[in-house]
């Protein structure tokens, strides 16, 4: 489909002109308590209608309806906060009313055996003859930062800002945990989908969506199974030519897999299968949702890698050391600075230290940061050095401060992106904020920089026709 057929599609999920919310209520221990908050106070414009058989004129302040029926015609979405058993005929009278899309936070459909795949089955079929596509069953619902839409039971999503890297996850309780680790990176997110059980709307539609969606640079996923696996292949193998496709998908052990099956209704296939079709297909599989947290970051902020050389330089060898080790065994380079290099940056570097990469240069660098900014220069300016890493050790309230924004400078200059592992407490995330605001990709472990370098260098390998391979994790 076009892109704009296909956001013209989606249209009224993602970008509602009205919403109705089923089971609305003014009880704060009810889910759809909640789930009005959460559309009221997000700072949606359109129009919002609650909907309850116990209503007495109004719900959280707004006209409320006692019934879908005498609702008006037309409207976009629906959220259903109401019990599972309650749900086919809310959708059914919903189709009638044409309505657009549903979403269904209720389980008890798939999930949770033959009767639930049923019921599922009788769902889907209500919804296909209106036409209208459900996110769910089984889910914690839709967030779009760029329409203020928070389509989901928790209000403090609402207040998050507008970012370019978009979530689909088929478990709402990993979609959160993903959330929450972007946050934790200072990065901001643009949409979010928890899938669930994928009663008519799969992943393969997202994928589809979300690479034709101008305000998603990189698009993260989490799966437990898949339906129509060739589908979403092919679907997703065009979406990778357009933007980075981040997957991870677990439960392939015995007790996950079991687990899975009984969370969402979906089964992994052969974790070798799989691995072999993502890279065919271009998507990057990540090891762990921590590895797909780092690389979306780095993706989000322009830092794609053209090749697999890495200069790192520091003041503290500890850190560096564990960046290359871990890097090294998964197939990212440090290639050896040619001698011109190697005698330019002799020429500033204080006693005792050896013009190499990895580059150590003592504590001199931090009271004097000037230093990096010399050496990342000579370096990026090889051919077969692709991006720089600094590590440096914080000096908030106490140091020196990292010169951030020479620094992006540089690797502008050199159109090669540029990395700090900046060590540093939590406390001091407004440090990290600020450098990442001129530009360059900040981390506050080893281990996380280290990760986004290996999932930036399997990316790079697979946009040029490769497979990924001899850069995964050693067995």
């Amino acid at each position: 489909m076009e892109p704009a057929g296909v956001l013209e599609r989606y249209r009224p999920l993602f970008e509602p002109r009205s919403i109705a919310v089923v089971g609305a209520s003014d009880n704060p221990f009810k889910l759809g308590f909640q789930s009005l908050l959460a559309v009221k106070t997000a700072g949606f414009t359109g129009d919002v209608y609650p909907v309850n058989p116990s209503s007495e004129g109004e719900i959280q302040g707004l006209t409320a309806y006692r019934s879908i029926s005498d609702l008006p015609e037309g409207i976009d979405l629906f959220v259903y906060a109401i019990p599972d058993n309650l749900i086919i005929p809310a959708v059914m009278e919903s189709v009638e009313r044409g309505g657009r899309v549903g979403v269904i936070f209720a389980g008890g459909f798939r999930e949770s055996g033959e009767e639930g795949v049923r019921r599922q089955r009788e769902l889907v079929e209500t919804a296909d003859k209106g036409g209208m596509k459900l996110i769910g069953p089984n889910c914690i619902g839709v967030l779009n930062t760029h329409s203020r839409l928070n389509a989901t039971f928790a209000a403090a999503l609402g207040y998050l800002q507008p970012g370019t890297i978009s979530v689909v996850s088929q478990s709402g309780g990993v979609g959160t945990c993903i959330l929450s680790q972007l946050i934790d990176e200072a990065v901001n997110i643009g949409k979010f989908v928890s899938i669930g059980n994928r009663a008519n709307v799969e992943f393969a539609d997202m994928v589809e969506y979300l690479s034709a969606d101008p305000d998603t640079s990189v698009i993260c996923l989490f799966v437990e199974g898949f339906d129509d696996a060739r589908d979403f292949l092919m679907r997703a193998r065009i979406a990778s030519g357009r933007k980075p496709v981040v997957v991870c998908n677990l439960g392939y052990t015995e007790h996950s897999s079991r687990a899975a099956l009984s969370h969402t209704g979906s089964m992994a296939s052969s974790e070798a299968v799989y691995s072999g079709a993502f890279a065919q297909a271009g998507i990057l599989r990540a090891d762990d949702i921590a590895q797909m947290v780092m690389a979306a970051k780095a993706f989000s902020m322009g830092a794609g890698l053209k090749g697999n050389g890495v200069f790192i330089s520091t003041h503290t060898a500890g850190p560096a050391i564990v960046i290359t080790d871990y890097c090294e065994r998964r197939g990212v380079r440090f290639p050896e600075l040619q001698p011109e290099r190697a005698e330019r940056i002799a020429g500033f570097l204080p006693p005792h230290s050896n013009p190499a990469n990895p580059l150590d240069m003592f504590a001199f660098a931090w009271t004097d940061p000037s230093l990096y900014l010399k050496a990342t220069d000579a370096a990026l300016g090889q051919d077969d050095i692709h991006c720089a890493v600094a590590v440096f050790q914080s000096g908030t309230g106490s140091g020196m401060t990292f010169p951030a924004r020479e620094y992006a400078e540089i690797g502008r200059r050199h159109d090669k992106p540029v990395f700090l592992c900046l060590t540093a407490p939590a406390i001091f995330a407004q440090e990290m904020v600020d450098i990442q605001a001129e530009g360059v990709v900040t981390f506050n472990r080893a281990e996380k920089t280290a990760n986004a370098l290996v999932a930036l260098t399997r990316h790079y390998k697979l946009t040029r026709g490769g497979t990924g391979e001899g850069v995964s994790p050693p067995s």
